[in-house]
């Protein structure tokens, strides 16, 4: 059968190729003609995955077998571009390239007629309509739009795989069938996102890294060196734009990604297919030892940002429900194993169980043995943003992993994160046994959605996820942190005070920032205590610092999730709707209660039930002290903002500096099999806080016992520390200490 005479092409429609992939078609064994492939699976990678006897490769290429097995018995739909994200065409286009290069790698391990009538067909199809295509319907003002999608970064995306897909199987196509291809769909393309969207090429952000990628394979695949090397050195060639750029801009000198982990987790994939085909062709740039092996930094610190579920930290604009298992990381981590050698990537890619149709796939899948660990060990650490490593950065505070579950904390205080950031310097969440405890918002958006805005970010984005209260921070007069400026957060940053994470009894993180309120110094301490004297449970102590020239209200918020089970202070619930304020995300905030400490006392506690165990907040309040407990929904006409309540304690505006003291304390579990409930009340009790020429002191009580502990926030290099305390001294080496008394 003439495989172009089956293409009906119907630009006002669909494309439609009924009869090219039906189920019983022409199964017949063919060979390619000069079929070295340029990108990432080469002849001797495909000779690897046949003799591999790697179960990880076995199932790896059953899966891939039966899933083009699926896709060879449904025709071939090729869509006017109409829709925004989520809507048929746009989810259509993005099925088809999946679809293309599972079908051209399976051609490539196991080639076969129909699928080769499958890949001509589709190529067809596309070749037909790219040049008839003007900018999407969709195109949204100011914002850089495509052809086949109403955003330019799809376009990239899926010339990134189209280029791979042709790689794989050109060897397999007419001379003829490749000059349309090249002329009509690959270079059109191409130079729609190199010169038509130039701007977006030269930017250092992952858009500019997803079109540099897919450009430059592009060019590697037709041998036009013009396009390789501006898409490596930026369209001058200079080195000021371009794939070096990005590496150089985008990544601190700890492999932390500006934008988050979440654009993190996305990004790492076109920096790594990108960097391993330059290995492949350009070897001269030696591009993974660039920046001190900046990619192996790249991949090991992203997986570094991951709970106990290993679901990224859901830092700046982003979607909860992305892992480690995605796709990106899956070729991630082949990549850098094949690249560094790094064992201590193994046991994630063992847990994953699926690798990358590369070479560097199957080269890991064969390097797992009987004894590599199905566990992954996620240390305390402190990570550095900034070129330097001295913008700022994120404190990883974890206890040991063992069967109790880890414990994490995380103080933010990394940079605004371009585009994609919040107003949100040292704030904390806080995981146990992989669940949120004490989240980040993350983003407004219900990616892909149509519905909800075509998959955009929502407005409620900008209004409530970006500011300060929907985050575990301080606020000052209901004003999120640089006025909530981006140009302004982005030319200041935060700064470690100090990291102290090398016992498993104590440690402390100390971050400071005196640029997100004017004339107003923020300081914040995160220790983590695992002392089974006092808790069969870590815990931390939380003490923030404000300290300003004038007197503020100051807003001390805990976004939690669970039931609220205790509540040791007086309060009432408001018997109309009431909201917490009126603009910067208060205005989204619906006050549920409103309470003040109980006569005389020096401390509340507020406690909640989460994933069947049981968390308090213990705190230091004084009489002026107020409390609310909010919750988000109010202004939200359609619904856009995730459900979270928060515990917020307030300090009127009274003050020009103060301390928020507080213990954040598991303490047991409820079995709802057995009925039981074990340590359901906090042991700390009697919390109390001074301050003594530039030391910390907190004392509480815990198991009839009294516990005093004191830090140092001095910024010296002194390990020898002395205070009086009750009329006694106490000395002790390093940057804090714990003592019974």
């Amino acid at each position: 059968m003439n495989w172009k005479l089956i293409l009906i092409v119907c630009l006002l429609g669909v494309v439609s190729c009924e009869d090219s992939t039906t189920a019983g078609g022409d199964t017949t064994t063919i060979e390619a003609t000069n079929s070295s492939s340029k990108l990432l699976l080469s002849d001797d990678g495909i000779a690897d995955f046949k003799s591999s006897n790697s179960d990880v490769v076995k199932n790896t290429l059953k899966e891939l077998s039966q899933s083009v097995d699926v896709i060879l018995t449904a025709p071939i739909e090729i869509p006017q571009p109409v829709d925004a994200g989520g809507g048929y065409s746009h989810e259509k286009h993005k099925q088809n390239y999946a679809e293309l290069y599972k079908v051209a790698l399976s051609q490539s391990l196991d080639p076969q007629e129909d699928k080769l009538t499958y890949i001509r067909n589709m190529f067809d199809g596309y070749a037909n309509m790219y040049p008839t295509l003007g900018m999407h319907p969709k195109d949204k003002e100011n914002h850089p739009g495509g052809k086949l999608y109403w955003q330019g970064l799809n376009e990239a995306v899926t010339l990134f795989y189209m280029i791979q897909s042709y790689d794989l199987t050109r060897g397999y196509l007419t001379e003829d069938e490749r000059l349309k291809i090249e002329k009509d769909l690959l270079r059109p393309m191409a130079k729609f996102l190199s010169e038509d969207s130039y701007e977006v090429f030269n930017k250092i952000h992952n858009h500019g890294t997803w079109s540099v990628a897919a450009v430059g394979m592009t060019g590697m695949v037709l041998g036009d060196d013009d396009m390789v090397q501006r898409s490596i050195y930026g369209s001058n060639k200079d080195g000021k734009t371009g794939f070096i750029a990005q590496l150089d801009h985008l990544f601190s000198s700890d492999g932390f990604y500006s934008e988050g982990p979440y654009y993190h987790r996305y990004a790492i994939l076109p920096f790594i297919a990108f960097a391993q085909a330059i290995e492949n062709n350009e070897p001269e740039v030696k591009i993974f030892e660039h920046r001190d092996g900046i990619l192996r930094k790249a991949v090991t610190t992203l997986l570094q940002l991951t709970d106990e579920q290993g679901r990224f930290y859901p830092i700046n604009d982003a979607i909860k429900s992305k892992t480690w298992e995605s796709d990106e990381v899956v070729f991630a981590t082949n990549i850098a194993y094949k690249q560094y050698k790094d064992a201590s990537l193994l046991p994630v890619i063992k847990m994953m169980n699926k690798i990358s149709y590369t070479d560097a796939g199957v080269i890991a899948a064969n390097a797992i043995t009987d004894d590599t660990e199905d566990f992954y060990n996620r240390p305390s650490m402190f990570i550095a943003d900034g070129v330097e490593g001295k913008s700022g950065g994120l404190a990883l505070m974890r206890s040991p992993q063992n069967t109790s579950g880890q414990l994490q904390a995380v103080l933010k205080f990394s940079t605004q994160g371009m585009g994609h950031g919040h107003f949100d310097r040292l704030s904390l969440s806080v995981y146990d046994y992989g669940n949120e405890i004490m989240p980040d918002y993350g983003a407004a958006r219900f990616l892909n959605i149509e519905t909800k805005r075509g998959g955009r970010y929502l407005p409620e984005n900008k209004t409530y996820a970006q500011h300060t209260i929907a985050h575990g921070a301080v606020v000052l007069d209901e004003k999120s942190q640089y006025k909530g400026n981006v140009k302004y957060s982005e030319e200041h940053v935060s700064h470690a005070v100090k990291t102290d994470m090398s016992g498993e009894r104590l440690q402390v993180s100390i971050a400071a920032d005196s640029t997100a309120y004017n004339g107003t110094n923020l300081s914040r301490s995160i220790t983590m205590i695992n002392e089974p004297e006092i808790s069969n449970r870590p815990f931390l102590i939380d003490l923030y610092h404000i300290d300003s020239k004038t007197s503020h209200q100051m807003d001390l918020n805990y976004p939690f999730f669970g039931d609220i089970i205790d509540t040791q202070f007086d309060y009432s619930r408001p018997v109309n709707k009431t909201v917490l304020g009126k603009d910067n995300g208060y205005n989204h905030l619906e006050v549920l209660a409103q309470g003040s400490p109980k006569s005389n006392a020096t401390n509340t506690q507020f406690s909640f039930l989460q994933a069947q165990r049981f968390y308090s907040i213990t705190s230091v309040t004084d009489a002026s002290t107020q409390l609310f407990i909010t919750q988000t929904g109010a202004n939200d006409p359609e619904f856009n903002i995730n459900l979270q309540r928060q515990y917020l304690i307030r300090q009127p505006k009274n003050k020009t500096s103060h301390t928020f003291a507080s213990v954040i304390e598991p303490h047991g579990f409820f079995d709802p099999v057995k009925e039981t409930v074990t340590y359901p009340k906090s042991v700390i009790s009697n919390l109390k806080h001074e301050q003594q020429d530039g030391y910390d002191i907190v004392t509480f009580n815990a198991g009839g016992a009294m516990y005093l502990y004191t830090l140092s926030r001095k910024r010296d290099n002194n390990k020898n520390h002395t205070i009086e305390y009750n009329g006694k001294s106490y000395s002790w080496d390093g940057t804090h200490q714990l003592i019974k008394l």
